[in-house]
């Protein structure tokens, strides 16, 4: 009873969310920032690493999906757990949503060990699978033994994120990422080029510096969140309630896990067509979806912070409200991807001019990045809408429905028009986009049949009257 007493004490002297008062462009602003520096930090490991060897650079680059689906897990699981808070603390019940903060805490250290040990041992294992060079192999080997722990550190850093995105402080995530990416930079320097009585230590000095930084910037959010805002989870609460808090989470969670992993298989199979073509196919493929990469700063930056607002909308069962977020979210989000694509494709010349001098590869390039313009905005709706569905507790529908477009539509649409038909690339990038609008215009229809109502939390636990 003391200790019930004491962590309602601590509560209400705990600071309340201001997410709703920022709005879209309060909460996402530090956010695009953030995202700009994550998709900035595997482009600066790949030009450290370029400088021990290309060896060195090509087996990070093959052993690197490894990295990100590890980290999309921890990720997903992290933002479910942040949907059902965000809810939880839309109704102003800041004791179970803080508790629930607590329980996706302990699940999420969990599956980081879980990601440590899968990374550290299994990785190696794929990597000796993946027929690469005898230099190759060892240093992708010797990269994956050792990059587990930053995986671990980083997810345990996505617990801390939640955390600030759900209490609306999303520029303290911004300031860790800072801090990373100079830790990240500094780490790699020395690395490779030595300091003073250091010698310089290769892809091993990289991958250390990795870890240094996400530990650097774990515990920056940390005591952002305990000591500077002064956030109080009560972690007793949350182990003992563990079950009935995590039960929500997981119906979110699980599904919702299925699907980056369903997207990164897709890949491979569309690089594994693309191989089968001609390198110049690969090649292309490669160079076009790396560029229409960091299109995704601005869309991932606005889904965060609109998952953040309409968890605490559908909270407080402000469905209205939600939707007309959802459409000023979805309609920013496509302006803005739209103007970096199209600048994409003006200048696709000296962008490609960056990555190789191959005639054949220059020559193409203005029609696959027309084809990589027009998936874009599609590939925004599917990111905008998807995100909203799974925080209003609808992620079994959209997980379900974008494998089954995948595996049922689009990879055999990709194969058919780049083999039997003969168009090669061109093949491959028209299946790319059509599968981006089909899977689009599947959630859009969802999203507007207003089905995600019933999913909410706070719904569900209603009593019947």
């Amino acid at each position: 009873m003391h200790q019930l007493h004491l962590e309602l004490l601590l509560m209400h002297k705990s600071p309340k969310s201001q997410v709703l008062e920022k709005g879209l462009w309060g909460m996402s602003a530090p956010m695009f920032f953030d995202q700009a520096v994550t998709y900035t930090i595997p482009l600066v490991d790949m030009y450290f690493l370029s400088r021990v060897s290309d060896s060195a650079a090509a087996a990070v680059g093959a052993v690197t999906p490894l990295v990100f689906v590890a980290n999309a897990f921890l990720q997903v699981s992290a933002f479910a757990g942040a949907s059902i808070a965000g809810q939880r603390i839309g109704a102003n019940d800041y004791q179970r949503g803080n508790a629930t903060i607590g329980a996706y805490s302990f699940f999420v250290i969990c599956l980081s060990i879980i990601a440590i040990l899968a990374v550290n041992y299994g990785g190696c294992v794929v990597a000796r699978a993946m027929n690469l060079s005898d230099a190759v192999e060892t240093y992708a080997v010797e990269y994956l033994s050792i990059i587990g722990w930053m995986v671990g550190f980083w997810g345990c850093r996505l617990i801390y994120q939640t955390i600030l995105n759900i209490y609306g402080a999303p520029k303290w995530n911004t300031y860790s990422n800072v801090i990373f990416f100079s830790v990240n930079v500094i780490g790699n320097l020395v690395a490779v080029y030595g300091f003073k009585s250091i010698p310089p230590s290769g892809v091993t000095g990289v991958a250390l510096a990795s870890i240094f930084a996400a530990f650097s910037s774990l515990l920056f959010v940390m005591a952002a969140v305990h000591f500077r805002l002064r956030i109080h989870i009560p972690f007793k609460s949350s182990f003992a309630q563990f079950g009935v808090l995590m039960t929500p989470i997981l119906l979110i969670a699980a599904p919702a896990i299925l699907e980056p992993m369903s997207f990164q298989g897709y890949m491979i199979v569309l690089n594994w067509i693309a191989a089968g073509v001609s390198d110049l196919a690969l090649k292309v493929k490669i160079y076009t979806y790396n560029t229409f990469l960091f299109c995704l700063m601005i869309s991932i930056a606005l889904s965060m912070a609109t998952e953040a607002i309409i968890a605490q909308r559908v909270g407080r069962k402000e469905f209205d409200l939600a939707h007309l977020q959802l459409r000023q979210s979805l309609k920013a989000s496509l302006i803005g991807t739209s103007i970096l694509a199209a600048l994409w494709l003006v200048f696709n010349q000296p962008i490609l001019k960056m990555f190789t001098n191959d005639p054949e590869i220059i020559s193409i390039g203005f029609w696959v990045f027309l084809l990589g313009f027009l998936a874009e905005p599609m590939r925004t709706t599917n990111i905008i809408i998807g995100g909203a569905l799974r925080c209003t507790g609808d992620a079994t529908f959209t997980s379900v429905s974008s494998i089954a477009v995948i595996w049922l539509f689009s990879v055999p649409l990709a194969y058919v028009l780049a083999v039997p038909l003969h168009l090669g690339i061109f093949g491959l990038l028209i299946a790319a986009v059509l599968d981006e609008g089909v899977r689009a215009l599947i959630k859009y229809f969802r999203w507007k049949a207003r089905k995600w109502q019933g999913y909410g939390v706070v719904v569900r636990e209603s009593p019947v009257s």
